[in-house]
């Protein structure tokens, strides 16, 4: 499988060189691919950098808290009085420090990317699909209501499958992914459709492609984990998500 797209096929997930929607020929998991690689290349683009920027801090900010917290959550488990369980404990502690952050953040700076949608979007429709008439305009409020929502599912899946994590050894990163990858791709993907389709039909379709769908959210998800690159992500899911809809719009999946 490819992981560069030929020079004839570089408008496939956009529009031709006449300007109308060119025909997707990809199939599988080709489309998930060719998706990632358009949301990259923009990244240099005028209208990505200013916002490209402000993602940055912000998933700084957001995975030095989740650190901060969970310190918090394990220094308030209070001293032993036994030095070397304490030493132990202080250990344990930074351990789970440092893998609760690197775990709850994929989910964390996902949701946060609510802030950036709608200027991302903007610019990645302005240069694959100018055809595309304008999207809704999602209020504010449904957008806080959605990123909280899935920060909070976010957040619960992992608690509760955390045992997992710790039993399972060298297949806890798969579990990590698929769990996480399932929980991102369906609702991220959803937020996104919502820009143009009604929740059911949103609801519908994110169904139905539930596999491809899942792929995508496994991606943000080790994207998420990767040192460096997740500070990219709130940037990435949305263009990445946006070329995956116009997929799927585009080969008639709805």
């Amino acid at each position: 499988m490819p992981l560069l797209l030929k020079a004839k096929d570089r408008h496939s997930l956009g529009q031709n060189q006449g300007g109308r929607p060119s025909r997707l020929v990809q199939c599988g998991i080709k489309p998930v691919i060719s998706a990632l690689l358009l949301a990259f290349r923009q990244l240099p683009d005028p209208k990505i950098r200013g916002v490209l920027i402000q993602s940055v801090l912000v998933a700084l900010t957001v995975l030095i808290v989740l650190t901060v917290v969970v310190i918090i959550g394990v220094g308030a488990l209070g001293a032993t009085g036994i030095v070397w369980l304490d030493w132990l404990l202080g250990v344990l502690g930074g351990l789970v420090s440092a893998t609760g952050a690197w775990l709850l953040f994929p989910v964390v700076v996902v949701a946060l990317t609510s802030l950036f949608t709608d200027r991302v979007a903007a610019a990645v429709e302005a240069k694959h699909y100018p055809h595309l008439p304008r999207a809704r305009d999602i209020p504010l409020a449904e957008e806080i209501r959605g990123a909280l929502s899935l920060l909070a599912k976010g957040v619960l899946l992992n608690i509760v499958i955390l045992p997992l994590y710790l039993l399972a050894g060298p297949v806890a990163p798969f579990i990590f992914y698929a769990a996480n990858g399932l929980l991102l791709g369906r609702d991220y993907f959803q937020s996104i459709a919502l820009r143009r389709l009604s929740l059911p039909e949103a609801q519908a379709i994110a169904k139905r492609q539930q596999g491809r769908i899942w792929a995508a959210g496994a991606v943000l998800a080790l994207l998420g984990s990767l040192p460096f690159v997740n500070l990219l992500v709130p940037i990435l899911a949305t263009a990445f998500m946006i070329h995956l809809f116009e997929h799927l719009r585009q080969r008639g999946a709805f």
